[in-house]
This record gives structure tokens, sequence and C-alpha cells, in this order.
């Protein structure tokens, strides 16, 4: 073990930051009736396993996820699941499934505990500190509460391999059904926030995480539940976020990125609430604005004007809120412009592609048409943050009809122009770059013909 987990749950135990776990070795094979009783190795909880409270809160959770994890591949590194209801001072169900992290003599061991007075980001840090000999103290402590912006951000730098994230329709909807249909036949549909990836790859899994989600009674019982459901395989990690507050469900690939990483990257802000954001560590900055002036880079490619609303937006007003919206319009715009000149180089390739005679001629092509196909798998990242872009147009609309909008509410939209416009201003270099390529083909093929 990198840390002595039963060492550390047992202290958590009689601090009251648990109030009950269990570590159980996992049998050689089939898991049959009765197999944490029979494998246990470690227990802190007051009365009998087999009280009601203890089999509906920590081992029928712990017994369903070990089989998920079976399911799912019988060689995963790790499983984790993290379940509870919205706020980050909420109990939470923990369960840990692993034939590396915490082992001994080569067994599978599961850990589960209930915890309770034990703030989200104390959880995280407990959470690596068992997966891990050190953690990253340097780590942003303070999320990016719009976690599918992350992700979607990490989908731009080749870090998320494959992405969907879904607005979830309320009322008596057969959700199974519901995304069934949206694999199927309906990935254009407004319910799909963010697609990336090959989602025939992905499908699988998404049914099985929502049908073993849904079908989870503590999951149903569960107010405002939330589940963080992360899977290790080799380099690659599998996440299932469900966050029922939101009424979104979230799924991604991620590839060479660390586990603490993404727990705080991803997983902690599922739990903020608002008031949760002005009052966890009051000395400290504000998240959202934390985060922008942390990246330099991104503040000095802001215009001015965008710039004098981050510093100017303590006390909002109406100028603000119009200076805002007329950026939040200015970068729309600039996207609709690249995505013309996309579709004017998609048919303008075909026709170089076909004239070309020569071998280096055919070759300039061929790399044009995988510049071209490059630069349109990154142009529906842009459009899907572009999408939730008009969200907030609709939103601004709203607000300076009414009342004016805080601070953190601009700090919000002003940190997600600033990711657009790095992503604008990258995709144009590229353009700029293939539109003279294929203008230079262009340029070498009517000199071909003038010639012969």
């Amino acid at each position: 073990m990198s840390e002595d987990i039963e060492t550390r749950l047992e202290a958590m135990y009689h601090s009251g930051q648990v109030s009950a776990y269990i570590i159980s070795k996992l049998p050689e094979g089939k898991l049959t009736t009765g197999w944490i009783e029979q494998g246990l190795l470690r227990k802190g909880f007051t009365g009998n396993l087999q009280d009601k409270k203890h089999q509906e809160n920590l081992v029928i959770p712990i017994d369903r996820f070990t089989r998920l994890t079976r399911d799912y591949d019988a060689e995963i590194n790790l499983g984790l699941i993290i379940l509870g209801a919205h706020g980050l001072d909420k109990s939470k169900l923990i369960t840990l499934v692993s034939n590396q992290y915490f082992a001994r003599n080569g067994s599978i061991n599961a850990i589960g505990f209930n915890s309770d007075n034990i703030r989200t980001s104390e959880l995280i840090h407990i959470i690596t500190r068992f997966l891990s000999e050190t953690t990253e103290s340097n780590i942003d402590n303070d999320p990016n509460l719009d976690y599918i912006e992350e992700l979607l951000t990490d989908a731009a730098n080749g870090d998320v391999r494959h992405l969907l994230s879904l607005s979830l329709p309320t009322g008596t909807h057969k959700l199974t059904d519901w995304i069934r249909k949206i694999l199927k036949s309906d990935l254009k549909s407004e319910a799909v926030l963010a697609q990336i990836g090959d989602h025939h790859e992905f499908s699988p899994s998404v049914l099985l995480f929502t049908r073993w989600l849904l079908g989870l009674e503590i999951f149903k019982k569960t107010k405002n539940a939330i589940a963080s459901i992360l899977f290790v395989q080799g380099s690659q990690i599998v996440l299932c976020f469900w966050d029922s507050p939101q009424n979104l469900a979230t799924f991604a690939i991620i590839e060479g990125v660390d586990i603490e990483r993404v727990l705080r990257k991803y997983t902690l802000p599922l739990w903020y609430t608002s008031s949760a954001v002005t009052e966890d560590e009051p000395k400290g900055p504000k998240v959202v604005i934390e985060k922008t002036k942390k990246k330099e880079s991104q503040t000095r490619k802001r215009s001015r004007s965008v710039s004098q609303i981050e510093s100017d937006s303590v006390t909002p007003d109406n100028q603000s809120i119009s200076i805002v919206r007329t950026h939040l319009a200015e970068l729309i715009n600039r996207l609709s412009t690249l995505i013309s000149r996309l579709d004017g180089l998609e048919k303008r390739i075909p026709k170089v592609i076909k004239d070309t005679r020569s071998q280096s001629m055919s070759e300039h092509s061929e790399n044009a048409t995988e510049e071209l196909r490059s630069i349109k798998n990154e142009s529906k990242i842009i459009e899907d943050i572009s999408a939730r872009l008009r969200k907030m147009e609709k939103q601004i609309d709203k607000t300076s009809s009414s009342d004016s909008m805080s601070s953190d509410e601009i700090q919000g939209i002003i940190s997600k122009m600033s990711v657009l416009r790095e992503l604008i201003d990258k995709i144009e270099v590229k353009i700029d770059q293939l539109d003279n390529r294929v203008t230079e083909i262009e340029t070498l093929r009517f000199k071909r013909r003038t010639e012969s």
C-alpha cells in the first residue's frame, strides 16, 4: 500500500470523519453471495454488519460497484465511485476496487466508507493519498466550476479522446431509452451539449454506466444526487459524471492524465454550490477570477476593453454587460466566418485533388486533405463551446432587462470568452496556412495547364 490505509481509515473513524468503513478481499473467480463478509479484512462501524443501515449504505453499494467493475473489464487497475448529495459538506459514499493500488499479495481488495464532516476538497486529497505516495500541492484548489468547459478545452489539447455531455430531460422519461435514442440517431439534438470522438466506440460504456447508476437504490434515494465514477485502465481514465442538480450526464475517456488532476479538475466542481463559492475559504480569491488571472498568456491576448471589464466588474453595471455582449457577439461572428472559410476549402480541395497530375502535387493535395480534416475536428470543439456561449448570450439578455449581473457571472463569461478566443486564434492561423497552401497548388496547376 502507498499509505497505511487501514490505519488512516481507523483514525478517521475514531475522529468522526468516517461513520463506517469496510475493507474486504475479493474472491478469485465469481463473486458469490456474502463475499464481502467472507473476505472481510478490516471494519469500523457501530452495531452489526447485517444491520439494515449498513447493508443499504455500505455493503450493497460496495457489492454492486464491484460487480460493475467486473462487468466493465475484469482487468481494470482501479474503480472509484464518489456518490452523495449536492454540497461540499454533505456525507458521501466512497468505494474503491483495485488490484494495484492497495492490493495484498496480488489480491484484489475493495474499500468502502461513508464520509462525514469532510469537505470534498479534503476528501479528494485523502483518496489521492490512498493511491499515491505524494500529491501535487501546486494543483489549483479553486477549480473552474464549469467542468464541461474544462473537458472541452482539454479535448482541444488532446487529453480528452472521447466526450459526451447531455442535458437530461425532466419528467417521466426513461433515461436509458432516451440516451440510447440519442446515441443511435440524434447526436445533433440540442440536448447534446458536447460530443467529441467516435460515439460508436463509446456508446456501450455510456449505456452500461447509465443502466447501473439508475438502478442503484442509494442513488435513487439521495436527493440532488451526484455521482462520479472513474475507471483506470493503463494510461486511460474513463469517467462518468451524473449531475442531478443540473440535469447533466457527462461521459469521457482521458488519456495520459494522472488521477489526482482528474479528480481535482473535473470531479471536485461537481459538488460546489453557488453559496459554497463565496463561503469556501473566503480569504482567498474567487474561483473564476483566480483562474483567469493565473493564465497570464490568456490575459495578454484579451482586448483592452475586456480586460477593463475584468478589473472593474466588482460592481458591474449595464455598460459592462453591454460591452460583454458586444465582445461575445464578435467572437460568435468570428466563428461563423471560420466555418464559412472551412466550407469553402472543403469545396476547393476535392477539385484540386481531381486535377492534380504530378506526384508532388498529389502529395500536396493529400496533405491539404489531412490538414482540413484536423481543422474540422478542432472546429467541432469550438462549435460546442460557442453553442454554450449562445446560451449565455440569452442569459445576458434576460438579466439586463431586469437586474444587473453579479461580478461572478460576468467573470464566468469572460473566462469562457478567453478560452474561445484562444481556440479561434489557433484555428484561424491553421486555416490561413491551409488556404495559402491550396492557393499555391491551384496556381501551380494553372501554370502547368498554360505551359501545356
